[in-house]
């Protein structure tokens, strides 16, 4: 009998060193995905009426301001975070008190909010990764320092170095402390394929945009500021200050990749493209 109840109790104490390791306490278990889901996050809204800083016109452009999304991806291994949008401090704030530079700024939610709508937390995000560092992509960084942040060394060190933008810095200085995994090329996250990194310098010399292997979607890439309208693309035109940078010939690259892989390639910033596009909390598998 003594020895029935000896292994009992080890078994018990098994399981419960299994759990916590499972699930530490305190925090949610990890939501389990059979396969990858690719959440479209509404991150904010730009109202930003020149288009002829992209190469276009007012008639090219029937809607000049830009949609701001945030993107997660649910993974078996982990997830990922792809950019943080707009501060989530600006929420309910006047737009006359959210303007940079020319551009205004409009955000009705949370990032932290749109992510408990599908029963994430930040220290449930395995890694973060920002398509660059401009101001509308790293709104909320510093609210996911405890993710890996998946770092190139051309943009950290524009984040971080002497020229910063003071302002922006605010946004995501605690990334100085995360856990920095620094990438170089085409970065294979999960280590599996469906999900990739994709080295677009010009727009910035760290940018990236992000490469998402669906089952029932396909594949799909996030452009990132690689373009912002969708008239860019068809008419092929590329912002002026950038036609002597990288830009060129990373669309050249992106769209050669969508040939090759059968992709499709969503412009975040294009309110054409986000207007039809399914919202969390429902998701693209």
């Amino acid at each position: 009998m003594a020895h029935r109840i000896a292994a009992a109790l080890l078994g018990l104490m098994a399981c419960c060193l299994a759990a916590s390791a499972q699930a530490p306490m305190g925090l949610p278990p990890l939501p389990k995905v059979s396969g990858v889901r690719l959440y479209v996050i509404d991150c904010g809204t730009i109202i930003s009426h020149q288009p002829e800083r992209f190469g276009l016109t007012r008639e090219d452009v029937p809607d000049p301001d830009f949609s701001d999304p945030c993107f997660l991806v649910m993974h078996p291994r982990g997830m990922l975070l792809f950019d943080t949008g707009l501060t989530d401090a600006q929420v309910g704030r006047p737009i006359t008190e959210n303007k940079m530079g020319y551009e205004g700024q409009l955000k009705t939610t949370t990032l932290k909010g749109e992510l408990a709508n599908i029963g994430v937390t930040a220290p449930m995000i395995t890694y973060l990764a920002l398509s660059h560092s401009h101001w509308d992509h790293v709104g909320n960084a510093n609210d996911y320092a405890g993710s890996t942040w998946l770092a190139r060394k051309p943009e950290y060190d524009v984040m971080f170095g002497p020229n910063a933008n003071e302002t922006v810095r605010r946004n995501y200085a605690a990334l100085a402390q995360a856990r920095i995994r620094t990438i170089e090329g085409d970065y294979d996250v999960f280590g599996d394929g469906s999900v990739f990194l994709l080295s677009s310098p010009g727009h910035r010399q760290g940018h990236q945009s992000l490469y998402v292997k669906l089952a029932r979607t396909g594949g799909v890439v996030i452009s990132g500021d690689l373009y912002h309208y969708s008239a860019e693309r068809t008419l092929g035109r590329v912002p002026p200050r950038e036609q002597a940078t990288g830009t060129p010939a990373s669309r050249k690259k992106v769209e050669d990749f969508l040939r090759r892989t059968s992709s499709q390639l969503w412009i975040g910033h294009a309110l054409d493209w986000y207007q039809g596009a399914v919202k969390s909390p429902s998701w693209y598998d």
